[in-house]
């Protein structure tokens, strides 16, 4: 596979929008006449600087259920970054059968990935090439974590790195997600909801906020 160079602020920024906003789809941003069950936005701040938003909809139709997230971000280390990223999960008896993530920064497009059930695992591809992942049937993924309180004991699913990562709970609510990179997220809940998301890494600590 053919690695395109970027300079580090570029690899920091795509650390920010690729960490925390976990995977988003290029796919209509509409609910398709699906009865919607949950919207919420996240405020995004780097910092004490709020630098973008995350909007998440659950909604439903006769057979499968679809989880929508849409995030921009716009922050500035030495020069300015804006990033825009989608992606849209379809579950069929609560199990995934198809995602779609895209994600842009600058204009350019960085990032376009797609997940379709197979029967041998999923099928993976991106802007070059494809290939089968033998996993079994993914019910929680980090998507899900925003709509979603888990259990100590569950698996979940990055589609930023196509493994299973194991989640730890912290305390009371709260749950900690380490990523291969070195990077983590916590999650916290009250009553069921997810009340806060920080993310950090090497360069910078993000939190993600309910309106």
């Amino acid at each position: 596979m053919k690695v395109h160079p970027h300079s580090r602020n570029t690899f920091r920024f795509r650390n920010i929008t690729l960490l925390l906003i976990l995977l988003f789809i290029a796919g209509s941003w509409n609910h398709n006449g699906s009865e919607v069950l949950a919207e919420n936005t996240f405020q995004i701040f780097l910092g004490p600087k709020n630098v973008g938003y995350l909007k998440i909809v659950h909604s439903r139709d006769k057979e499968n259920f679809r989880i929508q997230v849409h995030s921009e971000i716009e922050a500035r280390f030495i020069f300015k970054y804006t990033a825009v990223v989608r992606e849209t999960y379809e579950y069929r008896n609560d199990t995934l059968i198809h995602s779609d993530v895209f994600r842009k920064v600058n204009d350019q497009v960085q990032f376009q990935q797609t997940l379709v059930k197979h029967p041998e695992g999923y099928r993976y591809s991106d802007l070059e090439t494809f290939r089968i992942l033998p996993i079994s049937g993914v019910r929680l993924n980090m998507s899900r974590l925003f709509l979603q309180e888990p259990s100590s004991e569950e698996n979940v699913f990055s589609d930023r790195f196509t493994q299973w990562i194991p989640v730890k709970r912290l305390g009371a609510h709260q749950y900690k997600i380490e990523l291969p990179n070195g990077g983590h997220n916590t999650f916290t809940y009250e009553n069921g909801k997810c009340t806060s998301v920080v993310s950090r890494g090497t360069f910078y600590t993000v939190r993600l906020v309910p309106e």
